[in-house]
C-alpha cells in the first residue's frame, strides 16, 4: 500500500504525467476508432456480398481447383471447365434444409453465355435459381419492374446496370415481357435457347463483375450449357432471327470464350439439319428426363438464422459431410464470392496498413516519452536506494507509476474512442465512389464498436506499461546508490 501511495504522489507532483495521460490516451482512441472502422469494412464487405448473391453459406462439390459461385477460378483455363454437380443432391439439401443454423437454402446451377441482343453478343454468368425463393434469401436484391418468375416460366431476370448497358450499345429498349435470345458453346456446337424477361432488379450494393449476373429459370439453363443436350432449338429459326447463327461470333462470344475455336456458322447450319431427325426426338425425350435434371445443381446458397455462428455451422456441417462420406464441402460467403472479392479485400488492407502505420509510429513516441520520464528519476531510484530501499520496492513503484499512467489513459482513450466512433457513424458521411461504397458496404459511413475494441485498447495499455518499465527499472537498479547521491550534491 506505501508503494502505491509513493508512486501516486510521484505522479502528481510531475507536470508531465498530464501529457503522458493525453497522450496516450488519444493514441487508444485512434486505434479505438480505427479498429471500429475496420469493424465497419469488414461488415460493409460480408453485407455486399451475403445479401445479394452468396448468401452466409455456400454448400458445393469438393473439388481441387478454386470455385466460386462463378465458376472454376483457375486462371486461364477457368472459364470453360465443367463445373462438377451436388451428389447425392437430395440427401443433401434435406439436410442442409434441416440444419439449426439454416434459415433457408436454394439449390443454383451456374453457367457462361450471351445474351444475343440486334446481332451483338453480352457475355454473362447466368445463375439457375428458383426466383422467388432465391430473393426471399437475399435482402440485398429489389425488384424495380415486373416481377420474380415462376417455376413453369421460361424467363430471365436482368440487373438494371446490363439492362442499361445493353440498350446503350444496342440503341435498342428492351421491356418486361420481351423475349431475349441465349447463346453458349457446348464443347462441339452452340446452343440456343430464348428467354422471356420477367423482372429488372438492383443491387443494394453493386460491383462490375456482379452487374454481370442473369437470374435465369435452371430448366433453361440446363439445356443451354449442355447438362441435358447441345443440339439447337428448332424453335429459333423464325424469320425475326434467321440471321442468327450468321454473326454468332462476331461480338461477346469470341471475348466471352477467347479459348475456343474459331466459330464456323455455315457448317453449324449444315449439321443440324442433318441431325434434325435425331434433334426431335432428343427434344421429345425431355419430358422423361426432367425428373432427374431436377437433381443436377452445382450449389446450394444458404442464409444463416439471425445470431447463429457461421463458423461453427460451417465446422459442424463439414464434419457431418465427412462422417457420411459426401463429397462436397460448406463455405463461406468469402470463398463462395472468390476472386470477385478480392479487389475488395485488396482496398482494405491497403487502407488497414496505413491506419497501422500512423498508429505504430504514435505508440513508439509514447513508449519512448514513458523511458524517457523514468529514466530522469534514475537519481531520484539511487537515493532511495542510498536510505534503504530494496531493489523489490524500486520495481515495484516504477511499476506501479507506470500502470496508473497507462491504465488511467486507457480508460479515458477508449472512452474518447466511443465517442469519435459516434459521431463518426451519426456525421453522415457520405461516398460518391463506387469503389468506397463496396468497402464500407454503402453509401454511408457506419462503424462498428465491439467490446472486442475496447479490451484490446485497455489490453495495449498494460502492455504499454510493461514495455516502458523493463527497460527503465533495469537502469535504476544499476545506478549505484554512491553515484546517486554524489549527483544529487
Amino acid at each position: 500500500m506505501f508503494t502505491l501511495k509513493f508512486a501516486f504522489k510521484n505522479i502528481i507532483s510531475r507536470k508531465s504525467s498530464l501529457v503522458i495521460i493525453l497522450f496516450i490516451a488519444f493514441s487508444i482512441a485512434a486505434l479505438v476508432m480505427a479498429n471500429a472502422v475496420f469493424d465497419g469494412t469488414r461488415s460493409g464487405i460480408e453485407k455486399t456480398f451475403s445479401q445479394n448473391f452468396t448468401g452466409d453459406i455456400v454448400i458445393r462439390p469438393k473439388v481441387q481447383f478454386p470455385m466460386s459461385l462463378f465458376g472454376d477460378e483457375t486462371p486461364v483455363t477457368g472459364n470453360l471447365s465443367e463445373l462438377p454437380q451436388l451428389v447425392p443432391y437430395s440427401d443433401i439439401y434435406s439436410y442442409v434444409s434441416q440444419s439449426e443454423f439454416t434459415r433457408g437454402a436454394v439449390p443454383q446451377i451456374t453457367g457462361q453465355a450471351a445474351l444475343r441482343i440486334e446481332e451483338k453478343n453480352f457475355g454473362a454468368y447466368f445463375f439457375g435459381v428458383d426466383a422467388q425463393d432465391y430473393l426471399k434469401l437475399m435482402p440485398g436484391i429489389k425488384i424495380l419492374e415486373g416481377e420474380a418468375f415462376g417455376d413453369d416460366q421460361n424467363a430471365l431476370m436482368l440487373s438494371k446496370q446490363m439492362l442499361q448497358k445493353i440498350q446503350d450499345d444496342c440503341g435498342v429498349k428492351l421491356n418486361v415481357g420481351d423475349t431475349i435470345q441465349l447463346a453458349a458453346f457446348t464443347g462441339s456446337s452452340y446452343t440456343l435457347r430464348a428467354a422471356e424477361l420477367s423482372a429488372v432488379y438492383e443491387y443494394s450494393v453493386h460491383n462490375d463483375l456482379q452487374d454481370k449476373i442473369v437470374l435465369i429459370n435452371p430448366d433453361i439453363l440446363r439445356p443451354l450449357i449442355g447438362l441435358n443436350s447441345t443440339e439447337i432449338d428448332p424453335s429459333l429459326f423464325t424469320e425475326d432471327n434467321s440471321g442468327l447463327l450468321e454473326n454468332l461470333d462476331e461480338d461477346g462470344i469470341d471475348g466471352l470464350f477467347g479459348d475456343a475455336e474459331d466459330f464456323d456458322a455455315e457448317f453449324l447450319t449444315q449439321q443440324n439439319e442433318a441431325q434434325a431427325p435425331e434433334t426431335a426426338a432428343a427434344q421429345a425425350q425431355d419430358g422423361e428426363k426432367l425428373s432427374n435434371q431436377e437433381t443436377i445443381w452445382n450449389y446450394i446458397v444458404c442464409s444463416a438464422k439471425p445470431g447463429a455462428p457461421v463458423r461453427l455451422a460451417i465446422k459442424r456441417l463439414n464434419k457431418e459431410f465427412a462422417r457420411r462420406e459426401w463429397p462436397c464441402q460448406a463455405v463461406d460467403w468469402r470463398a463462395a464470392a472468390g476472386m470477385s472479392a478480392q479487389y475488395i479485400y485488396w482496398m482494405r488492407l491497403i487502407f488497414n496498413i496505413g491506419l497501422i502505420v500512423i498508429i505504430g509510429t504514435g505508440f513508439i513516441i509514447v513508449n519512448n516519452t514513458l523511458v524517457i520520464a523514468a529514466l530522469d528519476r534514475s537519481k531520484e531510484t539511487g537515493a532511495l536506494r542510498a536510505i534503504g530501499a530494496g531493489r523489490r520496492f524500486v520495481a515495484l513503484e516504477y511499476l506501479a507509476e507506470t500502470l496508473m499512467l497507462t491504465i488511467t489513459a486507457g480508460i479515458l482513450g477508449c472512452a474518447l474512442g466511443v465517442v469519435g466512433n459516434y459521431f463518426l457513424s451519426n456525421g453522415s458521411i457520405h461516398f460518391g465512389n463506387i469503389y468506397l461504397i463496396q468497402l464500407f458496404g454503402g453509401e454511408t459511413l457506419q462503424t462498428v464498436v465491439r467490446a472486442s475494441n475496447i479490451f484490446g485498447g485497455m489490453l495495449l495499455s498494460f502492455a504499454l506499461a510493461i514495455v516502458a518499465w523493463i527497460y527503465p527499472v533495469r537502469i535504476a537498479l544499476n545506478t549505484s546508490p554512491v553515484a546517486a547521491m554524489e549527483a544529487v550534491r
